[in-house]
């Protein structure tokens, strides 16, 4: 609890503040000494100190992530880094740092309740949700709900995000057509794109020869790769580096020919990933890229075209058997009582 602002104040009020041991003398007391916390800028660090250099200080526990962490609890990460649960908390969090999630129901960071009126937060970094799944050509063709960024439990929460850091959910899945080409194939349906934050492309529905002809989500910082699929780069989903491409399968009077959609990237801000070639007959959505929706799948003569996969904190396409994932929040939970934006935000906010 801070010092009062006016009025006299006691050794032993500095004391209880900030600790020490008796017997107490004030030169015990500079800032950035044993016991002083640097935020109290009005506190000397040498020479002349006075009792009124200390009105309105207050201890604060200070913490540097200066490395990527999948699935940031940030209550853990103080308390292992010595934060006694009660003092005021000032986070940085560097350039270049990832905090990130594999799962769309888990934010890349979470910010608990214990840090209610605690916590200021500057980030530098890059905090992302996970990206929703393609839908596959299996019955569930609509794509995955895209994951949270930062989910946030705590009140007056102060937040500066820098200039050139991001805070982006995860983008929906792409949607899978779930159509029969009416040329007389039993299996004409395409695969659909992951969303961006990783997101798995889906599968076409020919289990016979592309089981899981799909393009996998990308690492922290990569594109995600291309699908798979039978008649080569005209048909597959091509990873993005954000949203991911369509799939596209095709159905004719000879068979079936599935193929499968690209996965989403963690780059940001990136770029979607193209779907198939478009021709006269088919058409094959495209991967938003940061902030943009997927495209729309086609459905046309001989094929059928997935949705592309949603840029971060967007929806996903739809398709004709489908509808594309929503995309995940940039902030969900409790709203932030402060919020400075000086960098990127994409997806909504609580």
């Amino acid at each position: 609890m801070a010092l009062q602002s006016s009025g006299a104040i006691s050794l032993s009020d500095i004391q209880t503040e900030f600790g020490g041991s008796n017997p107490i003398s004030l030169s015990e007391y500079y800032r950035g000494g044993s016991y002083v916390t640097d935020n109290n800028t009005n506190v000397p660090t040498s020479g002349t100190i006075t009792m009124s250099n200390f009105y309105g200080a207050v201890k604060q526990f200070s913490h540097t992530i200066t490395s990527s962490i999948q699935q940031a609890n940030l209550s853990t990460i103080l308390t292992s880094a010595g934060w006694n649960g009660s003092d005021p908390v000032d986070l940085t969090i560097n350039s270049g740092v990832y905090l990130w999630s594999d799962s769309t129901s888990i934010g890349g960071l979470t910010i608990s309740s214990a840090l209610n009126g605690l916590l200021t937060v500057t980030n530098n970094g890059y905090i992302i949700g996970k990206g929703g799944q393609g839908g596959d050509g299996y019955g569930s063709y609509s794509g995955g709900t895209g994951g949270p960024a930062l989910v946030n439990n705590a009140t007056s929460v102060t937040f500066i995000n820098a200039s050139g850091a991001f805070i982006a959910g995860g983008g929906g899945g792409g949607a899978n057509s779930g159509v029969v080409s009416p040329k007389g194939g039993t299996s004409g349906v395409a695969g659909g794109g992951g969303g961006a934050g990783g997101g798995r492309g889906g599968r076409g529905f020919d289990t016979s020869q592309y089981p899981s002809a799909y393009g996998n989500g990308g690492a922290i910082g990569a594109a995600g790769s291309n699908g798979g699929g039978t008649f080569g780069s005209v048909g597959i989903g091509y990873g993005g580096g954000s949203g991911g491409g369509g799939g596209a399968g095709r159905a004719t009077s000879s068979g079936s020919q599935g193929a499968g959609g690209g996965g989403g990237g963690r780059i940001l801000s990136g770029t979607g990933g193209a779907g198939g070639v478009n021709t006269s007959t088919t058409y094959w959505g495209i991967g938003g890229s940061g902030g943009s929706g997927g495209s729309v799948g086609g459905n046309k003569v001989e094929g059928s075209g997935a949705g592309g996969g949603g840029g971060w904190g967007a929806n996903g396409g739809s398709a004709g058997g489908g509808s594309g994932g929503a995309g995940g929040a940039a902030i969900s939970g409790t709203s932030i009582a402060s919020m400075t934006n000086n960098g990127t935000i994409y997806g909504s906010q609580a």
